[in-house]
C-alpha cells in the first residue's frame, strides 16, 4: 500500500485524457514566458481574421476585435481562478484532480454570456445573449483546440525555460547545461528522466526511449546541475519532471515516478530529497 506524503502538483487530464501535473511555479512560468504571449497574440489575431461568427456583416472591425479580446481575457481569467482554487484543494485533498476540457467548457460558457451581456448595450442588436447561445458550440470547440495546442506544445517550453532561468539565477551562469556526453553519446538534459547504475553500465531513460552505455554513474552526474535532478540513492538519479511524489511501503521510502516505477531513497538522503522536492 502506497502512501503519498509529498505533494507534486495538482493532477489534471487534458482532452486526450493524458495525466499531467500543475504547480504554482508552472503558472508563474506561463505568464513570464515569451512564447506564451506570442501564442496568445497569434491566436487572438487568427480568431479575428477567421471571423467564425460572421461579425463583419453586423458590426465594425473594432467591435470584432473588442469582442475577441474580451472573450479571450475573460476566459483566461476564469482558467487562472480555477487553477488557483484547484491547487489549493489539491494540497489539502490528495485525491482531488481537474479535467481541463470541463474547465474549458465552463470558462467559455460563462465568458461568452458575460461578454455578450456587457457588449450588447454598446454595439446594438449585432451582439446579444440570443446570439451567444448560437456561438457557444463554436467557441467551445475553438477553446478545446487552443487549450490542447497550448498544453501540448507551449506549456512544456514555458516550464522548461523557467527551470533553466532558476538554474542560471542560483549559480550565476549565463548558460545552463543543455547537453551531457557519456560513452560517445550525447543527451539533452531536459530530455532525461532517470539514470540507474547496473554493474559497469548505466541505464539512461529519456523521453525518446532507453539507452544502456558502459560508464560510471558518477561521471554522468558530474555533468549535471542539482536543479536538473537528484541522486536519492547511490545507484540512481532522477529528473525533477519525472517525479510524482514520495511513496512509503514496508517502512521504506521511494520516489514514485510518473511512469509508475519506483526509485529507492537512501535513509541518509531523505531530508535532502524532501527539501529538493519542495523547492
Amino acid at each position: 500500500m502506497l502512501e503519498q506524503v509529498v505533494w507534486r502538483g495538482m493532477p489534471y487530464f487534458d482532452v486526450f485524457w493524458r495525466k499531467r501535473h500543475l504547480t504554482r511555479r508552472d503558472l508563474r512560468a506561463v505568464y513570464a514566458n515569451y512564447y506564451s504571449y506570442v501564442y496568445l497574440l497569434l491566436m487572438a489575431s487568427l480568431i479575428v481574421l477567421l471571423d467564425l461568427h460572421g461579425f463583419s456583416e453586423r458590426v465594425s472591425l473594432t467591435a470584432m476585435a473588442a469582442y475577441s479580446i474580451s472573450l479571450a481575457v475573460t476566459t483566461l481569467t476564469f482558467y487562472v481562478l480555477a487553477a488557483l482554487i484547484g491547487l489549493a484543494f489539491s494540497r489539502r485533498y490528495s485525491r482531488f484532480f481537474m479535467i481541463a476540457p470541463f474547465v474549458g467548457f465552463t470558462a467559455i460558457t460563462i465568458s461568452t454570456y458575460i461578454v455578450e451581456l456587457g457588449m450588447s448595450g454598446y454595439f446594438g442588436a449585432g451582439i446579444s445573449l440570443e446570439h451567444a447561445a448560437e456561438k457557444l458550440p463554436v467557441n467551445l470547440i475553438l477553446t478545446l483546440v487552443l487549450e490542447t495546442l497550448y498544453i501540448t506544445f507551449v506549456l512544456p517550453i514555458a516550464v522548461r525555460d523557467s527551470e533553466k532561468e532558476e538554474i542560471q539565477a542560483s549559480h550565476g551562469l549565463e548558460n545552463a547545461p543543455e547537453t551531457l556526453s557519456i560513452a560517445g553519446k550525447t543527451f539533452f538534459c531536459d530530455q532525461l528522466l532517470s539514470v540507474s547504475s547496473q554493474d559497469h553500465y548505466v541505464r539512461i531513460l529519456t523521453h525518446d526511449g532507453e539507452s544502456v552505455v558502459r560508464a560510471r554513474l558518477s561521471d554522468l552526474i558530474g555533468q549535471l546541475d542539482t536543479q536538473n535532478g537528484i541522486q536519492p540513492h547511490r545507484s540512481h538519479w532522477v529528473a525533477r519532471g519525472a517525479v510524482h511524489g514520495i511513496a512509503c511501503r514496508d517502512g521504506h521510502k521511494y520516489l514514485e515516478l510518473n511512469d509508475g516505477s519506483e526509485v529507492p531513497i537512501a535513509r541518509g538522503r531523505m531530508i535532502e530529497v524532501q527539501e529538493w522536492l519542495e523547492i
